[in-house]
């Protein structure tokens, strides 16, 4: 466990270094994540990991150009296409390490943007076909980053974002998520805007 909290802390003063945004992004999605597997009932070691794991789904931006990164507007679809590329080259950088919560990172920083209904990517996985880890780090993302401000959107309240999530906006939607790891969202919704609002 040492080794890989060692390994993190590493990675993480690197990202700090690239983008102190993109690492206060991964500090709490990891944060969120915990606090999800602590309300779901889950494993207690599970949860520490995804802690750490989870602090690190980002990881692949630190190669993504600051014309992309920073772009204040829509990426065009080429720039869509090199920002996508973040969760391969994520893997990437994290998938050597004989490390059990560094492996769990590289397949999270793959598979978190997948979606129940096959519609994310890299690989266009659907259902249980997709890592759970990745499922659980996928919807605490999508909450964070709706909630904070990016040079591309304005910051969402939390009513917004949790009705994006659980109803739907034509973009966002519950086809998107595991509906059991949906259900417990919302019977957490509270706790989720709480801990975003202290960390604010």
């Amino acid at each position: 466990m040492t080794d890989s909290i060692d390994i993190v802390t590493c990675l993480s003063e690197v990202e700090q270094i690239r983008s102190t945004v993109l690492r206060a992004h991964e500090s709490m999605v990891g944060k969120l994540c915990f606090a999800f597997c602590e309300a779901a009932g889950f494993r207690s070691d599970y949860s520490a990991k995804l802690l750490r794991a989870a602090a690190l789904h980002d990881i692949g931006k630190v190669t993504i150009p600051d014309a992309i990164l920073n772009k204040p507007g829509m990426l065009d679809p080429d720039e869509w296409n090199v920002m996508r590329d973040h969760t391969r080259l994520g893997h990437a950088i994290l998938n050597k390490a004989a490390d059990e919560t560094i492996a769990l990172a590289a397949s999270i920083a793959l598979h978190h943007h997948e979606c129940w209904d096959g519609s994310g990517y890299p690989d266009g996985l659907a259902g249980d076909a997709i890592p759970h880890q990745a499922r659980v780090v996928g919807l605490c993302d999508v909450y964070h980053a709706l909630r904070e401000i990016r040079p591309y959107k304005a910051a969402l309240r939390h009513e917004e974002v949790v009705g994006k999530i659980v109803v739907g906006d034509g973009r966002v939607g519950p086809s998107k998520f595991d509906p059991e790891l949906l259900s417990i969202f919302a019977a957490n919704e509270q706790m989720f805007g709480r801990i975003y609002d202290d960390a604010a």
